[in-house]
């Protein structure tokens, strides 16, 4: 995978230690000309410097593909923050899926508006919200594991599973409305087994869903467990879109610990005195009025929060318990089970989405293997053996020192910006000591290449521009 991770060293990395990931597009969103959370980003391509949105549900903003995104998030100012992963008005025509976002300092993912189809996310031990969606999102988003840290909540208010909101009006009509579509996802809260009920004292752990502002949220197939609270569905809006079938929750299960206050079930029915009975509407085949405890969804082994195995065991009420036939399901991939992932039976561990690319100890990750954490103008953060070329940017020559430390084997290449090598520089034993060697780009386009120095106990690697 591809890693955007915490600068420090491994037992030193916590959440917001740097901004996260933004992706602009020009899609519908219900806002005239939105500014991203965070305002304006200096040198941003998009025209207002952090403005997203526009006319083209097919808009393309590229491949985002096997990614991880560790310790992000920053807070400007309470509910002022940049998330994750964040999406403004990105198109249908974008692709993206296999993206862990991990120890998040606000949501994991988040949707302003836009079209785009997403699939297998994994939301691990951020502070806020593991799926959040405003502003007109209509994407589908199918097969999506969230993971709570129970030491990890959002200082400044509420940390929930879902939460939906269509512009942040109560009262909103602006169009489009907020309306995904979410299928096969297991969100797990704090409370993951029987032992972690309840959650740490100063917590800001509260609902599986809060939907609300006037959304229209569906959500199909999946399993919301963990959370103290069940549902809750906000103001009048958003009860009338419920009561339409404009909101749909079908198929899904939602396991809480706790009623909240004036509720006699888990869902809230402080605000909509007839949720239970919506929930349990017959055909719809939802699961969880009654408090009860983690264990009665039969995940496999939630046990170790760096391990997870979130298959559904034998006798879990999730397998076999899912259906496709809503026309809104078009195009989904079909499953038999609810949640993100196949019965034990059905798979073996390494054979599910998550493996060989996720990680979920991030914290005792070791990147310093040679190769910088980042390609930026901070460089690596160790010991440097290869230095800067000079000039930069150059046309069409530039001289690079470097350093080897013992007598070896020693490689220096050119990359283009797509990897491949355009160049071969050193190729065999140099002596311990200082070195320098000179580049040639005659015949190479202008654009940025990377040159990388490997040799034993160092790999590295720097950015030089060609101007020409």
């Amino acid at each position: 995978p591809i890693v955007f991770t915490s600068q420090y060293a491994p037992g030193a990395r916590a959440s917001g230690d740097w901004g996260g990931v933004i992706i602009l597009g020009d899609a519908p969103t219900n806002k005239v000309n939105p500014l991203i959370e965070g305002g304006l980003i200096p040198g941003s391509c998009s025209g207002g410097g952090g403005t997203y949105g526009g006319t083209d549900p097919s808009d393309d903003s590229g491949v985002f593909s096997y990614v991880r995104i560790e310790f992000p998030g920053f807070r400007f100012a309470a509910n002022n923050e940049v998330n994750g992963l964040t999406m403004g008005g990105v198109g249908g025509q974008t692709q993206i899926d296999h993206v862990q976002v991990s120890y998040s300092d606000d949501d994991s993912f988040e949707w302003f508006g836009g079209t785009v189809d997403c699939s297998y996310l994994v939301a691990f031990g951020g502070t806020d919200d593991e799926f959040d969606t405003d502003f007109g999102f209509r994407g589908d988003v199918q097969f999506g594991f969230g993971l709570r840290d129970p030491d990890q909540s959002d200082p400044t208010g509420e940390s929930n599973g879902f939460e939906s909101d269509n512009d942040g009006s109560a009262t909103s009509t602006a169009t489009p409305y907020t309306r995904p579509i979410f299928s096969n996802i297991t969100l797990v809260g704090p409370e993951r087994t029987n032992a972690e009920v309840p959650f740490p004292l100063g917590e800001t752990y509260q609902y599986s869903a809060v939907l609300r502002r006037s959304t229209q949220t569906n959500i199909f197939n999946s399993v919301i467990m963990g959370y103290p609270w069940g549902l809750r569905i906000r103001d009048v809006n958003t009860i009338a879109w419920a009561g339409a079938d404009s909101l749909q929750i079908r198929n899904t299960s939602v396991q809480a610990t706790l009623q909240p206050s004036g509720s006699t079930h888990i869902h809230d029915e402080t605000l909509w005195t007839g949720i239970d009975t919506w929930f349990t509407t017959g055909g719809w085949n939802n699961i969880g009025l009654a408090t009860r405890l983690p264990s009665t969804i039969l995940l496999n082994n939630l046990n170790d929060l760096n391990a997870p195995d979130p298959r559904p065991a034998a006798g879990s009420e999730l397998i076999g318990s899912a259906s496709f036939a809503s026309p809104r399901l078009a195009g989904f991939v079909n499953t038999t089970y609810r949640g993100a992932f196949p019965p034990v039976a059905d798979a073996a561990p390494n054979e599910l989405w998550t493996y060989y690319w996720t990680s979920f100890d991030p914290q005792t990750m070791d990147y310093s293997d040679g190769l910088p954490t980042a390609i930026g103008d901070a460089g690596p953060q160790y010991a440097s053996h290869l230095s800067q070329n000079y000039p930069n940017p150059f046309n069409p020559q530039t001289t690079i020192d470097f350093v080897v430390p013992a007598t070896g084997p020693v490689t220096l290449e050119v990359f283009d910006a797509r990897g491949a090598k355009v160049a071969s520089l050193v190729d065999g034993v140099k002596s311990k000591g200082n070195h320098t060697v000179s580049f040639n780009a005659q015949g190479l386009a202008s654009g940025v290449y990377f040159y990388r120095l490997k040799g034993t106990g160092f790999n590295e690697m720097r950015k030089m521009v060609l101007l020409k």
